[in-house]
């Protein structure tokens, strides 16, 4: 007899759970196909989709009314992208290191105005974004504009001495690569970075500083041989990736000259008090984007997030009195959530490249930190 011959018939009850089986499989199937859409196509009428190809956002113009509203950002390029609401050269809102395919949601609270989008790659056009004036009920009494003098003026003479710091590093840092001294140049970089990110608030501001300073190489066209990519990722990439000074002379000239146009800004500027917070849990998240997908944190990953950490700790005793006044609960549990970081930030110091539980750890106590940042606006009834 053959083999075939030999292999029995399945049995009604088999056929039947095989059947149930397939059934099950395509619900589950259809099931995450209408997942996908809804990721796509989020249900809601506060949320706005905007797609970023390769090419800009689409659509490269949109509409709201003014308050809070969430936006959507789908990646539909081949390369992690930003996307940032900005009023002038002043950040209000950014989403970073969205991947390919994937969609990231960003909240922003906006007065009536017309703003421009960043879309993906910096050499990409900007989109357009115009909110206009609703019909909303009078806000909660607010705090007098005269409550945040005393922390503005002592957050003016934290920055101006941070930048007399980081002029001088800066220009050790270009001295030392001029002189092809590679292990002064890593000394002066580590110093320099420690500062500017002190500095990230307020430089995050103003979007043009911030990319000369701070862009990455997956924002350019060409990534680390595009000509636009300056700054102290470029310099990184040559310190520490190509270990040694070739080619930087004039990366380290350029940084220098925009640590002086930094300054001479910020000299004549005033920063927004809804900024203190949101500008701080928005640095913080922007760490966040570029994380967490990773199992490990590199050590000058590792390094930035400690300086982020000493610039929040800055801006949290700045909101602390008038926070403890307003609300003890709030003001409670920011100094927790702070305390927390700032305690497993050790540990993973510790470890070198922290993994696993560690990184989560350390990764879920920065998001606390920066949600507990962005809600501090909404109990001091501030705005913009």
């Amino acid at each position: 007899m053959s083999q075939a011959a030999s292999i029995a018939p399945p049995s009604p009850r088999t056929l039947r759970l095989g059947m149930a089986l397939s059934f099950l499989l395509m619900l589950v199937a259809l099931g995450v196909f209408t997942l996908s859409l809804r990721a796509v196509n989020p249900v809601g009428d506060d949320g706005q989709v905007v797609e970023v190809t390769a090419s800009g956002c689409e659509p490269n113009r949109l509409e709201v009314p003014a308050g809070q509203r969430t936006f959507t950002v789908v990646n539909r390029s081949d390369r992690a992208i930003e996307w940032e609401i900005i009023d002038g050269v002043m950040v209000l809102a950014e989403r970073e290191n969205i991947a390919p395919g994937l969609r990231q949601p960003l909240t922003a609270t906006l007065k009536a105005g017309d703003y421009a989008m960043t879309c993906g790659l910096l050499s990409n056009p900007r989109g357009t974004l115009h909110v206009v004036a609703g019909d909303s009920s009078a806000p909660a009494s607010a705090l007098p504009a005269t409550a945040f003098v005393g922390p503005l003026a002592e957050y003016r003479v934290y920055t101006t001495l941070q930048l007399r710091k980081l002029r001088t590093s800066v220009v050790e840092l270009r001295d030392a690569v001029a002189a092809d001294d590679l292990d002064a140049a890593r000394r002066a970089y580590r110093e320099a970075r420690r500062i500017d990110l002190h500095l990230a608030m307020p430089i995050g501001l103003y979007s043009d500083i911030d990319q000369r300073l701070n862009a990455r190489a997956d924002d350019f066209e060409q990534r680390e041989a595009d000509p636009a990519f300056v700054g102290f990722h470029r310099l990184a990439a040559g310190l520490f990736g190509h270990q040694g000074t070739a080619g930087l002379n004039p990366v380290a000239a350029q940084l220098v000259a925009d640590v002086d146009t930094l300054a001479e800004r910020l000299k004549h500027a005033s920063i927004p008090p809804a900024q203190l917070a949101a500008g701080t849990s928005r640095v913080l998240e922007a760490w966040l984007d570029h994380h967490r997908e990773g199992s490990a944190i590199a050590g000058r990953d590792l390094a930035d997030l400690v300086a982020l950490t000493e610039g929040a700790d800055k801006i949290v005793s700045l909101l602390s009195p008038l926070l403890e006044h307003r609300s003890p609960a709030a003001h409670q549990t920011l100094q927790a959530n702070l305390k927390a970081l700032q305690r497993d930030l050790p540990t993973a110091i510790d470890s070198s490249t922290p993994s696993g539980v560690a990184a989560g750890a350390l990764l879920q106590a920065t998001g606390t930190l920066a949600d507990s940042l962005a809600g501090i606006n909404q109990t001091l009834t501030l705005e913009g």
